[in-house]
């Protein structure tokens, strides 16, 4: 994908509710223009921010930086002595984040970790135990895990946020899809497929989390961690 959709609906919901700034702009061009518009839209952007205020999060841990887009809007969210743990393996695309959240002014409230995900997290737990809020928008196959991560460390009454739940319009399907379903000119991979069919089976069978899924363009998922067992029955 090199660009985000766009039509009249969503430029109208963009330019009133969610205009971006200058800096914001720049990032979502650099990363179009390198043919990875890949980071949430600007009304995603806003969401985020409001569902953090709304909840009044004040550790929150991102899976998936790149140019740290949504990190900017989810950090503008958080209190003063908030912050934000994001987690990004592309060393060049973390170089690009901690220069544009410098820029941002936000480098107090917002701490890139370079690394793969499954590894950063286990080394995190070790500081950070419990967490307010995450946000997953990462590598896809690996959902699952990240979730069973999120059940380990979100504290009671948590947030669980996961972008690109729909997986490019494919999870809806009764078999792996082929070339052209979906829209892709190349197919989902059948592992890829089934990761994402179970860390959704499993945010919505209501054991751990009360869940449910916006139908956005690619599918936001948006959870609240269960208080104790006695709620999961209920």
């Amino acid at each position: 994908m090199s660009k985000h959709s766009e039509s009249p609906i969503l430029n109208y919901i963009r330019q009133l509710y969610a205009p971006e700034d200058a800096l914001l702009a720049q990032i979502r061009t650099t990363f179009e223009n390198r043919g990875m518009a890949i980071q949430v839209g600007a009304e995603e952007g806003k969401l985020l921010q409001l569902l953090l205020q709304l909840h009044g999060a004040h550790t929150v841990v991102e899976i998936g930086t790149l140019g740290g887009y949504s990190s900017i809007w989810m950090a503008r969210a958080l209190p003063e002595k908030g912050h934000l743990h994001t987690i990004e393996a592309d060393p060049e695309h973390a170089e690009l984040a901690r220069k544009y959240i410098h820029q941002a002014g936000l480098q107090h409230k917002i701490t890139v970790w370079e690394g793969k995900a499954r590894d950063v997290l286990k080394r995190m737990a070790e500081t950070i135990p419990v967490v307010d809020a995450v946000f997953i928008d990462a590598d896809k196959i690996n959902y699952p895990h990240y979730l069973d991560w999120a059940e380990a460390h979100l504290k009671p009454g948590g947030l669980l946020i996961a972008d690109n739940t729909l997986l490019f319009g494919t999870v809806q399907l009764d078999s792996p899809p082929q070339e052209g379903e979906g829209g892709l000119m190349n197919p989902v991979r059948e592992t890829t497929w089934k990761a994402m069919r179970t860390f959704n089976a499993r945010l919505a069978d209501g054991k751990k989390f009360n869940a449910v899924m916006l139908p956005t363009e690619q599918g936001l998922s948006i959870a609240v961690r269960r208080e104790n067992a006695l709620d999961a029955a209920l």
